[in-house]
């Protein structure tokens, strides 16, 4: 099924997320899909704009133990960006993706504390 949420907030980026990614955010805890959206909405409107191909960009959020992940999106000219998929990475993929400088940076540390 491939219905979209919207998620918008007048002083932040605005962008939609496919159902599927949707549904996938839920499986994780709380304030692992907190830190996943907060790093979204930070760093949203600085990833780069590529004309109808999709991009991956990695992740990491560190409450109990780190979590490596994997964002694949569609951010064209004019058009809202859309995050398509999140899967879960290792931690030698998320260094692959340090080195080609496509990494999301951790928002909120303490954000269970």
């Amino acid at each position: 099924m491939d219905l979209k949420q919207k998620y918008t907030r007048d002083d932040w980026s605005e962008y939609e997320i496919n159902g599927s990614m949707f549904m996938a955010l839920a499986e994780y805890t709380v304030e692992q899909t907190e830190e996943i959206l907060l790093q979204m909405d930070t760093y949203e409107d600085l990833l780069p704009i590529k004309d109808g191909q999709t991009q991956m960009i990695g992740g990491i959020v560190q409450h109990d133990e780190p979590l490596f992940f994997e964002l694949t999106y569609i951010k064209q000219p004019g058009e809202m960006t859309l995050f398509l998929e999140i899967n879960e990475t290792d931690c030698d993929t998320y260094l692959d993706y340090m080195n080609l400088n496509k990494t999301l940076i951790q928002c909120n540390q303490n954000l269970t504390k």
